[in-house]
């Protein structure tokens, strides 16, 4: 099952129940992230042991889970274990970025995933998360295409912010290039790893 749940914790939260309500026995975060250390270029992917919560919160993916996405991706992609952080809004310059990664450790940043790791442990469900950088740690977002908590972004307000700083498409036209490479990465671990992604089933055993 699949539930689009829109930007930030408030909408992952409530799609995660979502998809309990629905009959879900695992929950998986699934789309893009910020790279936080330099290493990371648009296309990594992040499967990471530990999420830091924005309120300080350590949530643990499930650990055989991991071991047979890793087992499945290495090798193929360029992947890495480290720790994902929580924002509450995007962040959208290097020193943002600096300073979230002094703070925790943490290699790459989503808004969501912290959100569902805690419905699933309150649901006592296994939790994963697979995530392809789509901004690495040097690239500064203009506010002009920032989306709404729906995901969707507003033209108008794109073209008033490029009207002032046309300087801006430069940026824009890189920002897109990098999420094509995110986009390519999460559509070859769905390949690679199926549909279901092998996820456990209800009796612990691989779906």
């Amino acid at each position: 099952m699949v539930q689009v749940s829109g930007v930030g914790a408030k909408w992952a939260s409530l799609g995660a129940k979502t998809l309990l309500e629905k009959g879900a026995k695992a929950l998986l975060s699934w789309g893009s992230a910020g790279g936080l250390i330099s290493k990371l270029s648009p296309g990594s992917l992040i499967l990471p042991k530990t999420i830091f919560g924005a309120d300080e919160a350590l949530y643990h993916t499930d650990a055989a889970w991991h071991k047979r996405l890793w087992s499945r991706l290495k090798g193929c992609i360029d992947l890495h274990e480290e720790p994902l952080a929580e924002a509450t809004a995007v962040l959208t310059h290097f020193t943002e970025k600096a300073a979230l990664f002094q703070r925790t450790g943490a290699i790459a940043v989503d808004m969501e995933s912290a959100a569902v790791a805690a419905v699933a442990k309150e649901a006592g469900v296994p939790f994963m998360a697979v995530r392809a950088i789509a901004d690495s740690v040097d690239m500064t977002i203009p506010q002009c295409a920032l989306s709404n908590e729906f995901g969707r972004l507003n033209v108008s307000s794109l073209l008033k912010g490029l009207a002032k700083q046309p300087f801006d498409l430069f940026t824009l036209f890189r920002l897109g290039r990098s999420f094509l490479a995110a986009q390519k990465t999460l559509a070859r671990v769905a390949r690679l790893a199926g549909s279901n992604l092998l996820a456990p089933v209800s009796n612990g055993e691989q779906a």
